[in-house]
Parts: structure tokens; C-alpha cells; sequence
């Protein structure tokens, strides 16, 4: 949810020096597949680093079960299957379960209007249903991003009155509800907001009480007091410089969107319950693991191969159906596979910001699955780009290529200019482009960046591939050289958010100051509409040409105005 600190070289060279765990390794000899999914975790399976504890299930009981790593690092407690981690957003399948159970008991329905639980909402949220808070097609604007922009500290602490306040006073949606898929935590904040004043239990009670305590989950609970104790939790991490530090949250006092705090041996409780549907009904487990449709009938998720049902992914991975979901608090990271016509599931937890538990747990998968699996198309894609060798091109060739692009529907735009003999994008941070022949360029880690036109002149798109989509954005008028920066200086606030954006100079540029601190820098790309952070801001005028104010794209929160206050 948040911006994590990245491991410098220095610190990946130290922390690989191995210190093997060997007290963690069951007695007697291993399987090929249980050594080779400990290969999966060997760079952190060591005494001075935190790790994982990872899940195999199949015929839903535990096939294999193991820690890796520490889960504090203080006190050399090992990670174990018995470790205690918050897995984020992996939470919200629980919340949806909740929600599908209210309804079998008649109290709710899901196609009802937020509005006939949350009174308080904007009367636009009158054509929003549960069921689109569900699967994040409701377009409510993400409340940390919203929390972000107010420049609300996330090592703070933050409850449900906090939450709702930002939600509630979001004037607009990002985008007509049912017509879109995008992410968006507030939905899941105010599903739990619905759980409790249908039910008159908390959230975290009602779980308790109608789904751990049936499934026999006696090490997991929603987490919404964080001075609450949690017996054998791990403590979370992020690398810093050539050591770690602990990278803990107290902001976050409400579950529903994330809180959830488990382990792998209590998690392969609740995914058998998909196949034996012990809480809820077969009916609930079929609208859970049904992609949702939107109003033209497309489904909604991040095509072609990852959709959304209700609080849980439901796709393909390498020709397999799979169920997934991903979830990231604070130091921790979460993610689980299951494969429903295979019999198998993989979940993967960790305490460190850089774990990747998606990938890792793809790799257990792969081990497990072995042919079952189609080729890894996705990664020898990858592999391909990276290994591709550059092109020669002159700063004229490049010359072509470089200009401003945007996505409407996303609300994003680039830059593209020549330093050189180097193509540069500018997407928030400047990235060089490495050209790979004609009108091909590679952009790190892994993406393929192509010009194209309907006729011989200047291209006029710019396609964003990676290695399962593609993304487009169409040329637009670059900034004038001659503007003058001084019609954009001055003071800007959101009712919304409660805060004031000043636009100061700043090096012969401009930059946003929140509360006498610099918030970033403000890059040009074309005319009134500059990158900040890699959020677009796009400045208004009146018909005399006067700057009014601007609207902020910035990615789960898209057109929030801030208005331009009079000077002083």
C-alpha cells in the first residue's frame, strides 16, 4: 500500500552470505519436491535475516510446511508454520465472506446501495452496490491515497472515524460505478463498516465467531487495536543500507481491507473451505470465485489472464484456473495460489519488504505442478527482452521519438527527450530507454516500449508492453518553452482532503510545498499539465486565460480538484 525502500548492491552482496537454519529442517530425509522448494528461499534461509514461512496443501491438508529465516531478529526467534504474519490484502476474501454471509442470513443484500448502510456517503455512492465494493468496481476513491495526498504519516495511527472522513468526504467517484476495475481499499472499509451495523458485532468479533472459531483457525484474528498483542506474530523489516531495520505500522486500527493476521498451517484451514464449504454455502464459495462482470458485460480484473471475483482473484496462470490474492502492510508481504482443479495450493508469508511473495510463490507452484503447468511463456518473454542486444542509434534517429503521450482512461502521461545519445522516459523518475532496432526500446525490468504511427511522419502512440498486456498512450503537444511558470504560482486547496498545495519556484522550475514541505518537483509535459511524483496535475483556466486551479490524477484517485486561493 505504501512506497518501500529499495536493498542497495552493497546490502544484497552482505546479506547473501548464507547462515543456513538447520534447526528448522524436519528429521528424517526429504522429498524432491520439499528440497527443492526450500532452493525457492535459500538466499534468506539464515540466522541473520528475516524470511518466510511457506504452505503447501494438497487434497486440502498440509503436504509440506516449513519457516525460513527470522521472525525477530532481536530475540533469534526462527520463522515457522506456526509464525504470526498480517497478510495485508490477502484479508479481504475474509471480509467478503463475512458480507456473503450476512446476506444467506437475510439481513443484507449485495446488489442494495451503499447508501442504505452508509447514509453518509455523497449521493453519488446512491448507484453503488455492495457487490461493487466487492470487486473494486465501484470507482470510490482509495483512502490512502487520499491519506497520502493530505500528507498523512503511515507510521502514525489512524481508525474507522479517520477512514470514513476521507471517504465520506470525497465529492466524486473515479469513474461511472460498474463501468471499470480499480483497486480501491475503501470499498473493503466500508464493508466492514457494513458487517458492523448490520450485524452489531465488530468486524474482527464476527469473524471470530463465524468463521475462525468453525474452521478451527485458533492462531488467526483481525487485528483493530494495534497495541494488541499477538502471541508468536513476526516482526516486520526493510533493508537499510547494509542492515535491517523494523518496519512496523501503527496506522492501521480498522480491518476490513487488510488486519488480518494468520498462519500458514491455520490458512490451509480456511482454503479447504472452499471445497468443503463448511462456513458459508457452495453457492457463497461459486460467487466468490466467479469473475465479475461489468456493465458491458467485459470482466473485470487487469487482462487477459487476472480477474476479480468478490474479494479474490480468480484467473488462469500457465493454462491452470488459479485463485489468487497478494496482500502488503507495513514490512510484511503475503500471497497464495490455488489451483482448484489440481488439488493444490501454495501460500507464501513473509516479514520483509523486498520478499516478492508472488514469485515466490509461483516457483513453489512450478515445483509441484511440474508439467501440469504450460511453458512459462511470461517469463521467457522477459527473459527474451532482457537479453536483446541494444542498437546503435544517433541523437537525430532518436530525435523522432521523443515528445509528450497520454492515457485518458488512466489518467497518466510520459515524456519522452533526447541527453545525449540517450532516450529518456519520464514517468516521475527519468528512466533511459535502450533501443533495440527500428522503433523497439527496452525499458528496465522488464518492459517493451514501441512507437507507432498511421503514417510515415513522427510516431503518434507510445505502447507500454509487458509480458501479459499492453497499454497505450496517444501523442499530445508538448510544453512551451515560452510559458510562463509564474501563472502557476500560488496556493491550491482541496476540500476534499482538507489540504493546501503550494506552487513554489524552484531551480528555474516549480515545485509543491504541503505544510512548508517540499512535497516534489513539477515536470513539464505538455501545455498546463505537468508530473509530479508520477501523479498528473492538470491546471485549469478561465476564459481570460487566468490559472483557476488544478485536478490531480494519481493513480487510485483520479480527478481531484484543488482550487486556486486568492493571494494575499
Amino acid at each position: 500500500m505504501h512506497r518501500t525502500s529499495m536493498m542497495s548492491c552493497t546490502a544484497v552482496l552482505l546479506l547473501l552470505v548464507a547462515h543456513p537454519l538447520a534447526a528448522q529442517r524436519g528429521a528424517g530425509g526429504r522429498t524432491p519436491e520439499e528440497a527443492r522448494t526450500d532452493s525457492v528461499f535459500t538466499a534468506f534461509d539464515r540466522s541473520d535475516s528475516p524470511g518466510c514461512s511457506v504452505g503447501v496443501f494438497r487434497d486440502g491438508a498440509i503436504r509440506y510446511a516449513r519457516g525460513y529465516g527470522m521472525a525477530n531478529l532481536e530475540l533469534g526467534v526462527a520463522n515457522s508454520p506456526h509464525t504470526v504474519f498480517d497478510v495485508g490484502s490477502v484479508s479481504k476474501q475474509f471480509t467478503a465472506m463475512s458480507i456473503l454471509l450476512l446476506q444467506k442470513d437475510g439481513k443484507l443484500n449485495i446488489d442494495e446501495s451503499v447508501r442504505k448502510y452508509i447514509p453518509e456517503l455523497p449521493a453519488y455512492a446512491d448507484h453503488i452496490t455492495l457487490r461493487e465494493l466487492l470487486s473494486h468496481t465501484s470507482g470510490i476513491r482509495d483512502h490512502f491515497g487520499l491519506l497520502e495526498i493530505a500528507g498523512r504519516d503511515f507510521d502514525g495511527t489512524a481508525d474507522t472515524v479517520d477512514y470514513l472522513r476521507y471517504i465520506t468526504r470525497s465529492a466524486a467517484p473515479n469513474f461511472e460505478p460498474g463501468t471499470r476495475y480499480l483497486y480501491s481499499n475503501s470499498g473493503f472499509v466500508l464493508l466492514a463498516q457494513i458487517v458492523y451495523r448490520v450485524s452489531g458485532m465488530p468486524l474482527a468479533r464476527f469473524a471470530a465467531e463465524r468463521i475462525f472459531a468453525p474452521l478451527g483457525m485458533r492462531d488467526t484474528r483481525f487485528q483493530d487495536d494495534h497495541t494488541q498483542i499477538i502471541p508468536n506474530r513476526a516482526t516486520a523489516y526493510m533493508p537499510r543500507g547494509d542492515h535491517w531495520a523494523i518496519r512496523m505500522s501503527e496506522f492501521d486500527d480498522m480491518a476490513g481491507a487488510g488486519g488480518l493476521h494468520t498462519t500458514v498451517e491455520d490458512f490451509q484451514k480456511w482454503l479447504r473451505n472452499y471445497d468443503s464449504a463448511v462456513v458459508g454455502s457452495r453457492d457463497i464459495v461459486a460467487a466468490m470465485t466467479t469473475p465479475t462482470k461489468l456493465k458491458n458485460d467485459s470482466l473485470a480484473g487487469t487482462p487477459p489472464e487476472s480477474w476479480y471475483g468478490l474479494g479474490i482473484g480468480v484467473g488462469t496462470y500457465r493454462g491452470l484456473p488459479v485463485d489468487s490474492h497478494t496482500g502488503v502492510w507495513g514490512g510484511y508481504r503475503a500471497a497464495f495460489l490455488r489451483f482448484p482443479n489440481n488439488d493444490l495450493a501454495v501460500a507464501t508469508f513473509c516479514n520483509f519488504t523486498t520478499a516478492g511473495p508472488d514469485t515466490l510463490a509461483r516457483r513453489v507452484a512450478a515445483v509441484w505442478l511440474g508439467s501440469a503447468l504450460a511453458p512459462d511463456v511470461a517469463t521467457a518473454w522477459q527473459d527474451s527482452l532482457r537479453h536483446a542486444a541494444p542498437a546503435s542509434m544517433s541523437p537525430g534517429s532518436l530525435a523522432t521519438f521523443a515528445g509528450a503521450w497520454r492515457n485518458d482512461v488512466l489518467g497518466e502521461v510520459r515524456r519522452t527527450d533526447v541527453s545525449g545519445d540517450t532516450l529518456y522516459m519520464l514517468t516521475g523518475r527519468r528512466a533511459p530507454l535502450v533501443p533495440l532496432g527500428g522503433n523497439r526500446f527496452r525499458a528496465a525490468p522488464a518492459s517493451l516500449i514501441t512507437f507507432e504511427g498511421d503514417s510515415a511522419g513522427a510516431p503518434n502512440r507510445l505502447v507500454v508492453r509487458s509480458a501479459t498486456s499492453a497499454t497505450t498512450f496517444t501523442r499530445v503537444p508538448l510544453a512551451s518553452a515560452s510559458a510562463k511558470l509564474t501563472d502557476y504560482l500560488g496556493a491550491y486547496y482541496s476540500p476534499e482532503v482538507e489540504t493546501t498545495w503550494q506552487v513554489r519556484p524552484d531551480s528555474g522550475g516549480l515545485a509543491v510545498m504541503r505544510d512548508g514541505r517540499r512535497v516534489g518537483k513539477l515536470e513539464p509535459v505538455s501545455r498546463d499539465v505537468f508530473l509530479e511524483d508520477g501523479s498528473t496535475m492538470d491546471f485549469k483556466r478561465d476564459r481570460s486565460g487566468r490559472i483557476t486551479g488544478f485536478v490531480l490524477e494519481a493513480g487510485r484517485v483520479r480527478h481531484l480538484r484543488f482550487d486556486r486561493q486568492p493571494s494575499r
